[in-house]
């Protein structure tokens, strides 16, 4: 849990990731450096890390593989700034690639072009909240 202070997020918020997440009590501050290195490499700045964690606690519950997964389907479609996307949308962390999929395909089968489709979740990344 230090490493969440060291984060800069206070007690009251911290108290309300872990209402949100009880799991957060048993997360050892070695895991939380690793979900941070893992937003630290996709360019998010300290600022955002904190956004990104505070935000959405479920984040750190999840395992590297599974946030990896997400990230390298994001990256297969083209996505560009992940940083800015999370930062914008941190919930867009507790989906799973096939819902991306099944997402684009889904729009794809309606006639739009998967440029477009890119396009409009990254210019609006409130739509991941559809997914």
């Amino acid at each position: 849990m230090i490493e969440l202070y060291n984060l800069n997020i206070s007690d009251e918020t911290i108290n309300e990731m872990i209402e949100m997440e009880p799991e957060l009590k048993d997360i050892n501050s070695e895991e939380i450096k690793e979900k941070e290195l893992i937003l630290d490499e996709l360019g998010c700045d300290k600022k955002q890390i904190n956004n990104i964690i505070s935000s959405n606690p479920t984040y750190l519950t999840r395992t590297n593989e599974e946030i990896l997964n997400l990230i390298k389907k994001l990256k297969e479609y083209n996505f560009t700034t992940l940083d800015i996307l999370f930062d914008s949308n941190p919930y867009i962390l507790n989906l799973d690639p096939f819902e991306i999929e099944d997402y684009i395909k889904e729009r794809e089968k309606n006639g739009e072009a998967l440029l477009d489709i890119i396009n409009d979740l990254e210019s609006n990344p409130h739509l991941f909240l559809e997914i």
